[in-house]
């Protein structure tokens, strides 16, 4: 499954939420660790507002 991006206009705080939630209920055994996701999700967000 591809990693969750953020939307166009999607807040931080909602794309991280979001985010951390898909992996939960998807990723779960790949990502054990909640932390391991939001880091995966921060890192996401990150990546895409460094392109811009």
């Amino acid at each position: 499954m591809p990693m969750p991006k953020p939307k166009k206009y999607e807040r931080k705080e909602k794309f991280i939420s979001r985010c951390i939630e898909t992996l939960t209920t998807e990723e779960e055994e790949r990502f054990p660790k909640e932390e391991q996701r939001a880091a995966i999700c921060y890192s996401q967000w990150d990546r895409r507002h460094k392109d811009k």
